[in-house]
């Protein structure tokens, strides 16, 4: 035990490395957001529109604390803006807007559309310093060749304020090259457990639609906790390829049960069998990928994916990519990337305590 424990030692700078590398999304910065902001004291919505003029705004540096840069004891609401173009936008990916840490509750804008916000503003005010904003950028919400406008709203109750710490950019889900099939995008949503909602024929219509992947928090459900399911329906491309194929959904917090056209694909559970994660709690960082049986998608009509889910606390839903369908070959590579969701954490952990 003691030398087991004295070898642990040695591999602790190397193991912070390892998992890190082994388990972030491979995400690619194609727009940095770092540097020079407008900023104003106050609040206004009318300045999430990004035809408003803020030619008279105070510039400021992102990330850093405000009270570091003029507006010191400054304890309340205030705006960001920043405008940027962009040459390309990738087509048929995720794309996210990461604005680090910020102090204490913010909404984030981009061309006058919410995408998404953390904590609450008073008068039921909740803090999310400590958490880092990552927002889906819905697909068509960039503009190609054109100026976008980000606007933040921020609320700080005490001490430090702002976007303090962390990236500040437009990033890629470089994952979603493995896909055949992109289905990131909306889904229909709904709170709630009802076993008739897997059903390809049951009527969605009055179920509103929320980004995926995307923490369900950052869509307006900041406080929900428990059952709810997400749908979508698609059609494969003509000529779609045959052969083997996966359905890749991510990571989903923190349990689920994946229905194609009705008929149960797989649950989060399964995966335990392959060893995608070791322990009952780590469900979550699971990343999923179920086998589509043999004729069980519609090559020729309209294929219907219907997902249970239960968030037993803390953030929720479909919250990362991929999202779509793989070839066996590239989830094959997918899985090889990450070569498994067992951090090296839990490795060391089981050599020493459980072996």
């Amino acid at each position: 035990m003691k030398t087991k424990q004295l070898q642990f030692l040695s591999f602790i700078l190397f193991a912070a490395v390892i998992s890190f590398s082994a388990h972030a999304e491979d995400l690619r910065k194609i727009v940095s957001l770092s540097g020079y902001w407008k900023f104003s004291v106050g609040d206004d919505v009318k300045w999430a529109s990004p035809t408003f003029d803020d030619s008279g705004w105070d510039q400021i540096t992102v990330p850093g604390l405000w009270e570091d840069q003029g507006y010191q004891e400054y304890n309340g609401f205030a705006w960001y803006r920043k405008t940027f173009k962009m040459t390309a936008v990738p087509a048929n990916s995720t794309i996210y807007i990461m604005l680090g840490r910020i102090d204490d509750a913010d909404v984030v804008y981009l061309n006058g559309q919410v995408l998404g916000k953390s904590g609450k503003f008073p008068p039921e005010f909740v803090t999310a310093y400590d958490k880092t904003r990552k927002y889906a950028i819905p697909a068509g919400l960039l503009k190609q060749n054109a100026e976008n406008t980000i606007a933040v709203r921020v609320y700080d109750t005490y001490l430090d304020g702002g976007i303090i710490d962390g990236p500040a950019g437009i990033y890629k889900d470089e994952d979603n090259d493995y896909l055949s099939l992109n289905l990131n995008g909306r889904w229909k949503f709904h709170t709630g457990d009802n076993k008739e909602w897997r059903s390809p024929d049951y009527n969605d219509n009055a179920w509103k639609s929320i980004q995926v992947p995307s923490e369900w928090e950052n869509e307006g459900y900041e406080d929900y906790d428990g059952y709810a399911w997400y749908r979508v329906k698609f059609k494969v491309p003509q000529n779609f390829r045959t052969g083997e194929l996966y359905l890749s959904l991510g990571k989903i917090d923190d349990v689920d049960e994946v229905y194609l056209n009705g008929k149960y694909v797989g649950s989060v559970y399964d995966l335990k069998k392959n060893s995608e994660y070791r322990r009952s709690g780590w469900e979550y960082n699971a990343r999923r990928t179920y086998k589509i049986s043999e004729g069980l998608l519609d090559r020729n009509g309209i294929n219907t994916i219907a997902i249970r889910v239960y968030d037993g606390q803390m953030r929720g839903g479909i919250y990362e990519g991929p999202i779509g369908i793989m070839s066996a070959e590239n989830c094959k590579r997918y899985r090889n990337k990450y070569y498994s969701s067992q951090t090296f954490w839990d490795y060391i952990y089981d050599w020493i305590y459980i072996d």
